[in-house]
């Protein structure tokens, strides 16, 4: 009897930042699971009983769903958690704590990453570049570039503490993704990919209400920059407990990198995406990281049973 993969979705408009999902995305991962799975497509209207359910059905569940109405990813996800669905994205608690950004700012200076530093006195801004971003939140909105007079003004008069003003570091942005090893028994860092401004300028946001960027997927580093590179997306994974799949941004400022966001639910438009062209560039396709997925969710649900002294042999085929 085949497994069942349940592919979980709402569509751009009923989520809370209008993330860029629609039933392309959804085909292409019908598509990816060929004639090994059976495959159940959900959309989600409403997180009720009859849709945990449903879900609960199914061996697999492939979490699409990025927000539904109020709801953002990390409390989608924490919703599966709380029903017991056996979903291939990282936990709720995980995408909480990775969402807030003062926490991540603190993590990782607490593990020795570097990351920008928040401002909390006037008597701390200099010269230069400065970015001010919402605590919680994704898509770069909320997001503002100033120059110091401006930054100044805005500590004066005082943020609240959803509310983060830290230094722009002008330097080359990276775009770093962490995927299950062939084997399932933990993670490998793919290669980075360079966000590039076109046309150059010093001051730059990845993402297109803040211009044009191009991805150069060879670019050059040296072996000290890669190997920070690769260091810095391994640790923020493992710092915020994330498994499946992560997207690291991390920037170079003079010689050193410095962890900008972490995205705990990379989205996967077939021909929009950062982590899908990433993917296609080194040559895994999606059927394979999916297979990766269910190997690495197998490999964690045997280590569970393990833990509670149950015999391997025992471990039903789904957790219902």
């Amino acid at each position: 009897m085949k497994p069942t993969v349940a592919i979980l979705y709402a569509e751009s408009r009923y989520t809370p930042w209008k993330e860029n999902i629609d039933f392309e995305t959804v085909r292409s991962f019908v598509d990816a699971l060929n004639h090994d799975f059976e495959t159940l497509v959900v959309h989600m209207t409403q997180p009720c009983d009859e849709l945990a359910s449903l879900l609960k059905s199914a061996d697999y569940v492939v979490n699409l769903c990025y927000g539904f109405g109020n709801y953002n990813q990390a409390e989608v996800a924490t919703w599966l958690d709380l029903n017991d669905i056996n979903h291939l994205s990282s936990c709720g608690d995980a995408q909480l704590l990775a969402q807030d950004k003062k926490a991540v700012e603190e993590l990782l200076l607490e593990k020795g990453v570097r990351t920008p530093v928040s401002i909390t006195q006037t008597s701390q801004i200099t010269e230069g570049s400065y970015i001010q971003k919402p605590r919680f939140g994704g898509c770069h909105r909320g997001i503002e570039i100033m120059d110091s007079t401006d930054a100044t003004s805005r500590m004066t008069f005082g943020l609240d503490n959803d509310t983060l003003l830290q230094p722009y570091l002008i330097g080359r942005e990276f775009s770093v993704g962490v995927i299950p090893k062939a084997d399932g028994s933990g993670y490998e860092v793919l290669p980075p990919v360079e966000i590039v401004p076109f046309p150059p300028r010093d001051v730059f946001i990845a993402g297109s209400a803040f211009g044009t960027t191009q991805r150069e997927f060879h670019p050059i580093l040296t072996e000290e920059m890669s190997m920070e590179v690769q260091a810095a997306a391994v640790m923020s994974h493992n710092t915020f407990g994330l498994n499946y799949m992560s997207r690291v941004d991390i920037r170079e400022f003079n010689g050193h990198m410095y962890i900008l966001d972490i995205n705990t639910m990379p989205n996967m438009h077939p021909r929009k995406s950062l982590i899908p062209a990433i993917l296609q560039e080194n040559q895994i396709d999606l059927s394979e990281l999916l297979r990766r997925f269910i190997a690495i969710n197998d490999q964690m649900r045997l280590s569970q049973y393990k833990i509670e002294g149950l015999n391997p042999i025992e471990v039903p085929s789904n957790l219902d």
